[in-house]
């Protein structure tokens, strides 16, 4: 209550023991304009005039419109002299018949001023920036530090989309571009050691989500009828694990993927090219998960920026996939999100 008006002095009273039950009794600083006073000297315009408000506290589940009358007649009544100001507030809801009654009683008692803050007023009131300090001292909240954490987390993820801009691509050409992704917290890199690798490249997609930089996880030749859109993919093969560049310390001449590119690639074309086309998997990474864009590299994996990532899970990428469908040329200029109810089963013994 301390900033609701200008007080003289405010005081809790309730403990005191001789105050008919009044938990708050505060004076207000009101100026008046006087009766009478002298135009030349403007001093004498106003005049200073105290205003008693009683301000009474309710911890209860509920309070009738019955309770309500009984506690303005408990604090007023009794007094010597009707306040001018009185406020109710509780922990609870009131009813429209309890504010009701509450206007009712107080006009009838001819106080000049009068408020009544229910759970729902009381909670408004505290998110109020300038109650931060309340809502944490009480509850442990801050709105203040999370406004603030939620500034800082912004201008960090737009830090990041500008080094990718600046040292990637920009928003329209970024299809195409390669990158290199690894973890931030690996003890053997760059030595493989025969393992499969955490860190790879990957072609750049686009920037979708908003905050997100998306490539392609997965690519696989396809077979398309884009008047049907039913699809299959040979899946021996995945094109999205780069060949060019190469992995340091990757045995490329053992890895079955890549053993398996010829036959893949003899078995898709074999159709005709307005059927040719790529199955293809996009997986994003949030600008909060990117540690850090090395525009520079290293002597191992040289050939492009690195995006130094938070992984979890032994995965850079956030959970959603996305699964399209492109064409092998530009004879079918559109892009379609690969419907599985029409995926067909012409490639299930291609091993």
């Amino acid at each position: 209550m301390y900033d609701f008006k200008d007080w003289k002095s405010i005081e809790a009273t309730g403990k005191l023991g001789s105050d008919d039950g009044i938990d708050i009794l505060a004076i207000e600083n009101n100026f008046e304009e006087a009766d009478n006073y002298d135009d030349d000297n403007y001093d004498d315009k106003f005049i200073l005039k105290e205003r008693v408000w009683i301000i009474q506290c309710k911890r209860e589940k509920a309070i009738s419109p019955k309770k309500v009358e009984s506690i303005i007649e408990n604090d007023i009544i009794k007094q010597a002299l009707p306040p001018y100001g009185y406020i109710l507030a509780a922990s609870t809801n009131f009813s429209k018949k309890a504010r009701d009654t509450f206007k009712y009683k107080l006009n009838e008692l001819g106080i000049k001023e009068f408020y009544i803050f229910g759970k729902s007023e009381i909670e408004d009131l505290l998110f109020l920036p300038k109650y931060d300090h309340l809502l944490f001292a009480y509850f442990g909240i801050s709105l203040q530090k999370k406004r603030s954490s939620i500034k800082s987390n912004l201008s960090s993820q737009l830090a990041t989309k500008r080094k990718l801009i600046k040292h990637i691509s920009d928003l329209s050409s970024i299809k195409h571009k390669i990158i290199f992704i690894r973890p931030a917290n690996v003890i053997n890199y760059p030595k493989l050691n025969g393992e499969k690798p955490l860190w790879r490249y990957y072609e750049a997609y686009e920037y979708m989500p908003f905050n997100c930089i998306t490539v392609i996880a997965k690519k696989h030749y396809a077979y398309i009828n884009w008047e049907t859109e039913e699809w299959d993919y040979i899946d021996i093969y995945d094109s999205a694990f780069l060949r060019y560049p190469e992995i340091f310390d990757f045995n490329y001449e053992k890895d079955e993927n890549q053993l398996n590119h010829n036959k893949a690639w003899e078995i898709w074309n074999k159709l005709e090219d307005k059927n040719k086309g790529f199955y293809i998997e996009l997986k994003s990474i949030h600008f909060d998960r990117i540690l850090q864009v090395d525009e520079i590299g290293d002597r191992y994996n040289n050939n492009t920026p690195h995006l130094i990532v938070d992984y979890i899970n032994d995965s850079p990428f956030e959970n959603r996939t996305v699964c399209i469908l492109e064409p092998f040329n530009n004879t079918q200029n559109k892009v379609i999100e690969a419907d599985f109810s029409k995926k067909l089963n012409l490639y299930k013994n291609c091993t």
